[in-house]
């Protein structure tokens, strides 16, 4: 009896961990499925740029060397209402921003494929200049 006993402990124990790593794998699956589902545009992304031009609101950047192939280009966009501007983790004005400085953009949204690329929606701009 004692043997059947530990067979059947041995059973349980096999089937439970085949259960646990099925719907392991179940959920990693779905979390997968769900990250290549969602729209790019959901994720808010940051690169570096230097202002080249302003005009009114809009800023005309150039994508630093630092960044990845993809953001060291020319682009423009439109600092709006609900745009943060930020400066040592204190808010500045538009004002304040100057060419040739050195900023950070954390966009979300699509980059329309004219020239310059234009950003839509642009969520941050830092200024990461030392002294202003």
């Amino acid at each position: 009896m004692n043997r059947k006993m530990i067979r059947f402990v041995a059973a349980i124990l096999c089937y439970s961990a085949v259960l646990a790593g099925a719907f392991c794998f179940i959920g990693y699956k779905a979390a997968c499925d769900r990250m290549e589902n969602a729209a790019p545009s959901s994720f808010p992304q940051t690169f570096y740029a230097t202002i080249s031009d302003i005009q009114g609101n809009t800023f005309k950047v150039t994508g630093m060397e630092v960044n990845d192939m993809n953001f060291r280009g020319e682009f423009c966009f439109s600092i709006v209402e609900e745009t943060k501007i930020t400066w040592r983790y204190t808010d500045i004005s538009i004002e304040d921003l100057d060419v040739g400085d050195h900023i950070s953009i954390t966009f979300t949204g699509e980059i329309l494929e004219t020239y310059p690329a234009k950003m839509q929606q642009v969520e941050v701009v830092q200024l990461l200049d030392d002294e202003k």
